[in-house]
């Protein structure tokens, strides 16, 4: 047994398991691929070195246990820690986390991890550190990738604080998520102050009662509505309206609620300044042009930069509290008693925003019962045979969007049946789309698992009679622009459009980013460093519908014309 419990062997298994892991199962960066080759060269280095035991083992047991979650992580998810992959566990709640663990547990990665857990405690218990007698050249070589590796980190660590490029998997990712973590205290003072520092910069010249409304879904892909030609019914209520307007091109910027709502709701870009912590919001916006605003919210309080936006509002409501942390059957209907009262409010002005839990996984969690309708075919899926369990999420996913459909319906409609005499808008919109073994065998969103499903999203816009006659080019524009590219980084411009704030200072950037304008131009679409265009496809939702109908009824003519070679006889019979 003494040649199995070198340190050499043992560390060999410890850090050649998870990065063989890794590089076969996930899409490793060379950086990563340093990162782990460093640390593994430097462990072993330090043993042959120091050959100090309680250390030795204090050190590979924190790198067991880390590696652990990234072999996990790599199985389940194809990927690499990243800050993102942190900061999306930091803002999920208990039960959300349960139902993440639920959803995605893995029989077989589950195995190769408490497999690869044993074996590591097992060679680390038979470790021998003391009576090795290493040559003398080996140990200076081994000093010397020492002295050299740990210059680099302290000048990462210490000098540039540079975390995610010298630690491995979630070892790094999380100091990097903490270092660029800001407390949501702080950033509600911060967003306070800012608005305060910009007491003009939005005005709403118009004398009529006005009461607009945002509703922010979660995870609803379009191509999952029967509004956007889904060949499931799902959205019975909305599929009726003949006073929607559906826009059938625009994508979100992001597949994360958190970093797609942060550019989403204020004046941010990725990538340009000024930093979403200093960019002002829409509810900001509504704010300064003397709008009484209200935030209602079905999604957990805390949650960073979005809930920092809702505090903002004169009336900042999370159902969670109101129903006393009620986790189980808390529904989005749940947000209507409240959204009634904001719009019993005698303000004159209104801006009401609504966020709903939406899709998010776990789908089964999302709906009432009553709403459990789709558990037979028809299925559309990136197999012709989806296995039980995919049809099961299938399933339940389709029903939560058709309650889905159900409370975006009751919203509209309430809204309406109080815009007499009141210029009202109304827009829907999802915060990003799903993945639900559409193009790939993956349900659920991510940074590692980018699919066209999971850009995809809903923009449905509601106009009241008196917004149509007080606003008639206006509108003709809106209507000329639904097939038009757009995604969530220029929202800000629409949603603010919609309400009627004007902005001097920002007034030339609407004439390209708001889709009531008749320039509207996004450029290049821009979604994590890759071309949306082309890399997903372009065009829009019909004129895709429309290439997949030629697709199939070309694909119906060749097996028609196979079946005739195969059986010449069967036109005779």
């Amino acid at each position: 047994m003494t040649r199995f419990s070198s340190p050499f062997l043992v560390f060999s298994f410890i850090y050649a398991v998870p990065f063989l892991i890794g590089v076969f199962y996930a899409e490793w960066t060379d950086r990563e691929f340093h990162i782990h080759l460093g640390w593994a060269v430097i462990s072993i280095a330090y043993c042959y070195i120091f050959r100090f035991k309680p250390f030795i083992v204090l050190l590979s047991l924190f790198f067991v246990l880390t590696s652990c979650i990234d072999i996990q992580y790599a199985m389940i998810f194809k990927g690499v820690f990243t800050s993102s992959s942190v900061e999306a566990m930091e803002q999920t709640n208990t039960q959300e986390a349960l139902e993440y663990l639920a959803s995605y547990f893995d029989p077989f990665s589950l195995f190769v991890t408490l497999t690869y857990l044993c074996l590591s405690i097992f060679l680390l218990l038979r470790l021998r550190c003391h009576g090795l007698h290493y040559k003398k050249r080996y140990q200076a070589v081994a000093l010397f990738f020492f002295i050299v590796l740990c210059g680099f980190i302290f000048q990462g660590l210490v000098v540039k604080q540079r975390f995610t490029k010298l630690l491995p998997g979630i070892v790094g990712a999380y100091p990097a998520y903490l270092k660029g973590n800001k407390s949501l205290a702080d950033e509600i003072n911060d967003r306070a102050a800012l608005a305060k520092s910009s007491p003009d910069l939005f005005t709403n010249h118009l004398d009529s009662k006005q009461t607009y409304v945002i509703i922010i879904g979660e995870a609803t892909a379009r191509n999952h509505m029967s509004l956007y030609g889904y060949q499931r019914n799902t959205s019975p209520n909305l599929g009726s309206r003949d006073d929607l307007l559906l826009f059938d091109n625009v994508i979100s910027n992001f597949v994360q609620t958190q970093p797609s709502l942060r550019y989403t709701l204020t004046l941010a870009s990725p990538g340009k300044t000024p930093d979403y912590n200093k960019a002002l919001s829409i509810v900001d916006a509504a704010n300064i042009a003397g709008f009484k605003t209200f935030w209602l919210s079905n999604q957990q309080p805390l949650r960073g930069t979005y809930s920092a936006i809702g505090e903002q509002a004169d009336v900042t409501t999370f159902i969670s509290n109101v129903y006393h942390g009620r986790e189980v059957g808390r529904f989005d209907g749940l947000v209507i008693p409240e959204y009634e009262k904001a719009l019993a409010d005698n303000a004159d002005k209104k801006a009401i925003f609504i966020h709903l839990m939406g899709s998010h996984l776990k789908y089964i969690k999302r709906y009432p019962e009553s709403f459990n309708k789709f558990s037979k075919p028809p299925y559309f899926a990136y197999t012709d045979d989806p296995s039980a369990k995919e049809k099961f999420y299938i399933d339940t996913y389709d029903n939560s969007i058709l309650y889905n459909d159900t409370v975006i319906n009751e919203i509209i409609q309430k809204l309406k049946s109080v815009s007499d005499n009141t210029i009202s808008g109304l827009n829907y919109m999802a915060d990003h789309g799903e993945e639900v073994f559409d193009t790939m065998d993956f349900k659920g969103h991510g940074p590692d698992t980018l699919t066209k499903a999971s850009f995809d999203i809903p923009f449905i816009v509601w106009l009241s009679d008196d917004y149509k006659a007080h606003f008639r080019s206006k509108v003709r524009q809106l209507e000329a622009n639904r097939a038009k590219p757009y995604m969530l980084n220029d929202f800000f411009y629409f949603a603010t459009d919609l309400m009627n704030l004007s902005s001097q200072a920002l007034r030339p950037e609407y004439k390209e980013k708001s889709l009531f304008s008749s320039e509207v131009n996004v450029g290049e679409r821009l979604v994590y460093g890759q071309d949306y265009d082309q890399t997903f496809g372009q065009g829009s939702d019909e004129e895709r519908m429309q290439e997949k109908s030629i697709d199939d009824d070309q694909k119906q003519q060749e097996d028609q014309n196979e079946g005739i070679q195969e059986f010449p006889l069967a036109g005779l019979l």
